[in-house]
């Protein structure tokens, strides 16, 4: 979870996006593909006990467990690496533990970039549920090193494991993908929407305060064991009790390819590789500018509420229910009335300016205020992860959305070491800016967006 690195992953999809793609296909309706109707398969449970029909509410189920884990973690793990990396053991937030993790996540990123595509290929032909146990296990490693760690290379560990084993959203996006093939295209739309919603928002809405909970008196890495309980929670169910969401005769026929082995084989999966107008490709990079700008308040919220507000968890934890509530509940009441496209280019501007808001904010209460309109924005990445798995031919679901989440991992690769050097630049007395500075250059990125899903669309 190295600046060289950081900055080939920006250039590389600078050129993508730039030289080798064919100008995005003409703008017009959306067509929303569907997989014809598949009978259900017996399944055979691998354990002892019975497994029942798949439905996509075992993806929000794992989905919901793993985010869940994250959210116990993520108001307390800068302030775990603050206390390693600060000389004086304070878990205050300073220019170099901004950097260091930024870097941490960056290198986190970049493997998961180099892995993910070939997790999410290898879940068409074994499954998803074998996929979900590994990423399940990688991250209860991972936590487990972080709130051991006594040096800043323990935490590079750590990312290192989890950047290789993590595809639990791509892997559960397929399964949802793979629950609603045959009930249209709107239909799915709307079953991504609420699976993105209810299990990253809706753990959220229980992660962030009771890691506030936990944490009181100065106990920040307690949060972090009950998270590694929950991935081993987590990985137990998905061997033993999730029904397979595959059927025997879809993998079979199926095989991992040479080209799915590598990141640039899956982002091929997203149309990368072919000239002409195409839909997926578009709605691809669509997504990572998206995702770049969206990388801002993940990669820097509870660092730059602490130095401008002096929030530690305690504090933060509303806030952040606040945010798991939107990501809940907007996707499921916007999608499906203004449309898949209208969301996107709407929620890309209505971003914009809730970053905007939130670096100018000078009091907690109109921070809070921005951050509401941010959630109101963050409508476009559920709705873009639609129209790509929309996209997919029957069958390679599972790999584009492998892909979707390789390019995420290259973006996020490039975006969290920069947004944490753009805070620490910002934390400086002599900074014209402040610390809102990765906010401002990530409202530069989603009007971007809005540009470009205006002209693709």
């Amino acid at each position: 979870m190295a600046s060289r690195a950081s900055l080939l992953a920006l250039a590389c999809l600078a050129a993508t996006a730039a030289g080798r793609l064919a100008p995005p296909p003409t703008k017009g309706s959306i067509t929303l593909k569907t997989a014809a109707p598949r009978k259900a398969a017996a399944l055979k449970p691998r354990g002892g006990l019975t497994k029942t029909s798949p439905s996509y509410s075992w993806a929000i189920l794992h989905n919901w467990l793993y985010f869940l884990s994250l959210g116990l973690c993520i108001p307390v793990l800068p302030r775990v690496i603050a206390a390693t990396v600060n000389e004086d053991g304070s878990p205050r937030v300073t220019t170099r533990s901004a950097r260091v993790g930024g870097d941490v996540e960056g290198l986190d990123k970049l493997l998961t970039f180099f892995f993910v595509g070939t997790l999410g290929a290898l879940s068409d032909v074994v499954g998803r549920t074998p996929l979900i146990a590994l990423s399940a296990l990688g991250y209860l490693a991972t936590i487990l090193v972080q709130a051991r760690a006594t040096r800043v290379a323990h935490f590079f560990l750590a990312d290192a494991i989890d950047g290789m084993t993590s595809c639990m959203n791509a892997v559960c996006g397929a399964y949802v993908a793979d629950a609603t093939a045959a009930a249209g295209g709107g239909a799915q739309a709307a079953a991504l929407g609420l699976f993105q919603g209810l299990s990253t928002g809706g753990a959220f809405c229980v992660g962030f305060p009771v890691s506030g909970l936990l944490s009181k008196g100065g106990k920040a890495r307690r949060p972090m064991y009950v998270a590694a309980a929950l991935q081993a929670l987590n990985a137990f169910l998905a061997l033993f009790v999730t029904p397979e969401s595959t059927t025997p005769k879809e993998r079979k026929a199926k095989r991992v390819k040479r080209a799915d082995c590598n990141p640039f084989g899956s982002l091929a999966k997203l149309d990368f590789d072919t000239r002409g107008p195409s839909l997926l490709r578009a709605a691809a990079l669509a997504f990572g500018l998206v995702w770049l700008g969206n990388l801002a308040l993940n990669a820097t919220f509870v660092n730059f509420v602490n130095a401008r507000f002096g929030w530690g968890p305690q504090q933060s934890g509303p806030l952040l229910v606040l945010v798991g509530l939107m990501l809940a509940v907007v996707p499921r009441l916007v999608v499906p009335r203004l449309g898949v496209a209208p969301a996107i280019k709407a929620g890309c501007l209505v971003y914009a300016l809730g970053f905007v808001l939130a670096g100018t904010a000078r009091s907690g209460r109109a921070f809070v205020a921005s951050i509401a309109v941010c959630g109101l924005g963050c409508v476009a990445v559920p709705a873009l992860t639609a129209l790509v798995a929309s996209q997919a031919p029957e069958g390679d679901r599972g790999a584009v959305l492998g892909g979707l989440q390789t390019l995420q991992e290259l973006v996020s690769a490039a975006g969290y070491p920069l947004y944490g050097r753009l805070l620490a630049a910002g934390l400086r007395p002599q900074s014209p800016v402040g610390p809102g500075a990765p906010f401002f250059a990530a409202a530069l990125v989603l009007v971007g967006a809005a540009a470009y899903a205006h002209a693709a669309f």
